[in-house]
Order: structure tokens, then sequence, then C-alpha cells
């Protein structure tokens, strides 16, 4: 199932915590993605860094490869090669395992969308570097998952801080007792807490 972006919005608009936030921003742009291997590769990027940075580095591998980010070109790069665009060496190797392990047909990337989140969480996270966090951003950007709980990311749980007020930043338990207010629309309810952070 997809995020029915529609309905996410008039059942969020109606929480008076995420009202403001949800009628500043407008119904969510969260869609499906076309390039899974590029959208693993840059939940890998973004991996502790900040959001501004993590597009800098995007940006940057996608004109390196003109755009054909494929695990066919990727894998015709060195560690080297990855570490000039200014990525570190264990997120280089990580992003070349993962495109070997495609080649091999041992990851069916495309395929992915045929399985649950768990079997995904699962697969994904028996190759170095990528967590759960790696998996959580997959999840919700490239195979448009609705239920999806980024309770341990830092923006999550610095965007629940801000709009309930509370005084230090909740653990991630604690963030999942905040979404349950939002079920089944998790994933969009993602997408307006980081949009809180944004500056205008």
């Amino acid at each position: 199932m997809l995020i029915q972006i529609e309905e996410s919005y008039l059942q969020l608009k109606q929480d008076p915590y995420l009202k403001p936030i949800v009628e500043k921003w407008g119904m969510c742009s969260l869609k499906p993605g076309e390039n899974y291997y590029w959208e693993l590769v840059r939940s890998i990027l973004a991996q502790q860094i900040s959001t501004k940075v993590a597009q800098k580095f995007s940006e940057r591998f996608g004109e390196y490869y003109q755009g054909d980010v494929t695990p066919e070109s990727v894998s015709r790069s060195s560690i080297e090669d990855l570490r000039g665009l200014g990525i570190s060496a264990r997120k280089a190797e990580t992003i070349l395992t993962i495109a070997s392990l495609c080649q091999q047909e041992e990851i069916k990337i495309n395929d992915l969308d045929q399985k649950s989140d768990q079997e995904i969480q699962t697969e994904l996270t028996k190759i170095k570097g990528i967590g759960s966090w790696t998996v959580t951003m997959f999840l919700i950007f490239a195979l448009n998952r609705p239920r999806v709980v980024p309770a341990a990311d830092f923006g999550i749980r610095k965007a629940i801080q801000m709009i309930y007020g509370l005084e230090k930043l909740p653990s991630a338990d604690v963030v999942v007792e905040y979404y349950l207010a939002w079920k089944p629309h998790e994933s969009v309810a993602s997408w307006y807490l980081w949009r809180s952070l944004e500056n205008n």
C-alpha cells in the first residue's frame, strides 16, 4: 500500500499540533521513487549529516554519473573515485557493495517493493553500513510506505520537542507514543515534522 496523500492531509489537519504545519505546507509531496538503487544511495549519503549537506552530496553524486546512478555505472568506480566526491570511505564501501550485490542479483533491488517493511529491514540491514535509519528513509522516500515511524531520527525528535513544548529531547520510545495519534499516516506525519524544522 502506498501513501494516501489527500486522506493523510485531511486527517492530519485535524490534529491541533500539526494543523499549523499542514496548513503552511499543504499536501505532502512524497511519491514513489523510480530508481531504487539511487534512492538507497541517497539514504546512505544522508547518514549522520544535515539535510542541506546531504542534498549537496546527492547533487554532486548525480552530476558525477550524469544522472545515470545505477549499480552498473557505480560499480565501475573505485572507493578512491567516490572519496574524491567528499564521501567517507565507509559510505563509499557500502555504496559499492550494494552495487555489486545488485549486479549479482543477491539483492533484487527492483523487487523490494513486493516485500513487507520488516522483510526489507531484515534484508538490507545484513549489509555493513546500512542500519535501521537508512532503511526507514528508503521505505518512506523510495517505496512510499505509509506507516513508517523514524522514531530515532534526530530531526523528528527535535520537531516533536518543539511543537509540543517539551523541556528535553524525547527518546525514540516516547516518539512512538506521539505517533499513535497520527495512525495510519505516520510517514506523512514525519514529512510534516521535517518541514516544521525548515526556515521560511
